[in-house]
């Protein structure tokens, strides 16, 4: 089984439209990690790899998926089998994880393998960067396995997503100063 926190659509984490898969459970208990309530792998819900399969494509339109967290890389051999079915279907799969390259073995090197683009390495305060692509700090690096995807990941820039909808705002990225200035204006 897989924990999921949430699933929703997002353009900017990663390439092209994407669905975004927050999985929950995290065992490297990084300080300062701004999603510290996904470290219980009890915060989510659990879904088979068929279910979550089904869930992702009832979104509608998109190009990949990604994989955040928690940590994508402890959901186990489900993960590699929901990668799987992913690139059969041809979705491309960016994964962000806290483990560096060479920790992975076994399913967690398999899910690395499967995907095109990997933003890897503990978040670390004291190196804390919000301009930064992708990355919470300057040791964290992107990985582009893909060298087609390497025009959308060359350039360092801060991303947020702004959702406007009926009774409230959803900031997505990296938004925490972000929406202080928002508050201040």
């Amino acid at each position: 089984m897989l924990s999921v926190y949430a699933i929703e659509k997002s353009e900017i984490y990663g390439h092209g439209k994407r669905v975004v898969i927050w999985f929950s459970g995290c065992s490297l208990y990084c300080k300062g990690c701004i999603n510290s309530h996904l470290w219980n792998k009890d915060a989510g819900k659990r879904y088979s790899v068929e279910e979550l399969f089904k869930e992702i494509f009832s979104i509608g339109d998109f190009d990949g998926v990604t994989y955040i967290g928690g940590e994508p890389l402890e959901q186990g051999q489900d993960l590699v089998v929901l990668s799987k079915k992913l690139i059969n279907a041809n979705k491309d799969i960016v994964l962000f994880t806290g483990y560096e390259l060479a920790e992975l073995a076994e399913e967690k090197l398999e899910v690395y393998n499967l995907s095109s683009v990997v933003i890897c390495g503990r978040y670390i305060e004291k190196e804390r960067d919000a301009g930064l692509l992708l990355r919470g700090s300057r040791n964290q690096r992107i990985v582009v396995k893909d060298k087609n995807l390497l025009q959308f990941y060359n350039q360092e820039q801060r991303q947020v997503e702004v959702e406007i909808g009926e009774g409230y705002v959803k900031f997505l990225g990296f938004p925490e100063d972000f929406t202080d200035k928002i508050k201040k204006t």
